[in-house]
């Protein structure tokens, strides 16, 4: 096939929510901009399926405010509706007590005594202060075991901290990724979002598309095409060649390692061979009906698992219907059989749902599902650790993601978005000039 040549400002590959949120930063300033999604359907691990009106998005999704995720989505006049989740319960040897997440609930729970609520509150009161940077060189087990001596506080904050950063692996993280999470939910509440996580995919396409971003999806791109240090454009599957100023990738850390010539540029490929993801066993189950509103959130205190009824604070089942998200997040030094983390799924769900298999509808279940595309390692010295937006040793070749700069989940996401797009359009690099192809989309 005769390769066909066109012309682009920028190219980004992959449509997920960073991908999308830099396109539409880049269109909106006149930039034009052509994005490429190998799949059929944009949003990546931000995608909904909806089954019957059951919104199951992939894995437990909640969207942690007061970062660079909600700056983003305020500035891309991105809205969304939902609620936090209330009613957290801990699982300790079968028994469920009140979680102690506020004041109120801090002096009113069963689980702790007085010894340890006072060390509760010392920490709370603490961890606002800390410098979160300082301890990027200890990991989450070795801050937990030099800053609690109470046992059963010890065991809560170690659960907490699996949830928080999506990994059993704590002898591993960062210290900094727990602590700097801590602060911001100590201040912001966590939000469910109604319709799944799909509603901002939508949005941001839709913008993204009205400021004359060409989206192009079901296109596999397969290489990065540079010459003399510098990135060209990229080659698709087809053979097309689009020429572009810049290119951004916003994939998984593998798949961007593909699409550059390891002879060309092997410090990308060593860069991902040693990126350690944040793993978790995932089951989510449609049910017609909630057994037991009572426990809506659970978080087990022995095993890493955790239980959320998100449908009871957001619009994602039909009416009477529930949706649960279970997950059990992983350890990467310690494999474990996919089937025994379903059975232990299950068990949490017999335990906390009685009776949830009688009523139920559908259920998903994903054995082994990248929480977030890079842990942030102790070793590593946390975020520091991780690369850049922009590719060092080659020109206007720039990466965004979940994987890349500071910044946790979706945070790092939109704000590797936002960081590469202002650094282009400061550049000079791009052409301020008419949008082309608005509202069409190439085939």
């Amino acid at each position: 096939m005769d390769s066909q040549i066109s012309q682009t400002d920028v190219v980004v590959v992959g449509g997920g929510l960073a991908g999308l949120s830099a396109a539409y930063y880049l269109a909106r300033a006149g930039v034009s901009v052509t994005l490429f999604e190998k799949a059929a359907s944009l949003g990546g691990r931000a995608a909904t399926l909806n089954y019957d009106d059951y919104r199951f998005n992939r894995g437990i999704h909640a969207l942690y405010t007061g970062g660079a995720a909600s700056e983003v989505l305020q500035e891309l006049g991105v809205t969304y509706s939902g609620h936090s989740p209330k009613g957290v319960f801990l699982l300790l040897q079968g028994k469920l007590h009140m979680a102690p997440v506020d004041p109120l609930t801090l002096l009113r729970t069963d689980l702790l005594n007085i010894a340890d609520k006072l060390e509760l509150m010392r920490l709370f009161t603490t961890i606002p202060r800390l410098d979160a940077h300082e301890l990027r060189y200890m990991s989450v087990q070795e801050w937990l075991g030099h800053n609690i001596r109470r046992s059963l506080v010890h065991q809560l904050m170690e659960a907490l901290a699996r949830t928080y950063v999506y990994s059993a692996a704590l002898d591993i993280v960062s210290a900094e990724v727990f602590i700097v999470k801590m602060q911001i939910t100590l201040k912001h509440p966590i939000h469910y979002i109604d319709g799944g996580w799909q509603t901002l995919v939508d949005e941001l396409r839709e913008k993204a598309e009205l400021a004359g971003t060409l989206i192009v999806s079901g296109t596999r791109v397969e290489a990065v095409e540079h010459e003399g240090g510098s990135a060209q454009g990229v080659r698709l599957r087809d053979g097309r060649i689009v020429g572009a100023s810049a290119v951004i990738i916003a994939t998984s850390p593998r798949d961007a390692a593909k699409l550059v010539d390891e002879d060309a540029y092997a410090p990308l490929r060593q860069v991902v061979n040693a990126v350690i993801p944040a793993q978790v066993a995932s089951l989510d189950v449609a049910l017609s009906r909630l057994p037991d509103a009572r426990h809506p959130v659970v978080q087990d205190l022995e095993r890493p698992r955790f239980l959320s009824a998100q449908s009871l604070f957001s619009r994602i089942a039909p009416q009477g219907g529930a949706l649960i998200h279970a997950f059990k997040p992983l350890d990467p030094t310690r494999p474990t059989d996919p089937r025994e983390d379903e059975r232990d799924l299950e068990n949490l769900l017999d335990t906390v749902q009685q009776g949830w298999r009688d009523v139920l509808v559908k259920r998903y279940y994903l054995p082994r599902i990248d929480a977030a595309g890079m842990l942030p390692t102790a070793t590593g010295g946390g975020y520091a650790g991780r690369p850049g937006p922009q590719v060092p040793g080659l020109a206007n070749l720039y990466l965004v993601g979940d994987w890349i700069g500071e910044g946790f989940l979706v945070d790092a996401s939109l704000g590797s978005a936002r960081q590469v797009a202002q650094q282009l359009l400061r550049s000079g690099l791009l052409p301020m000039k008419k949008k082309i192809a608005t509202g069409s989309r190439m085939q």
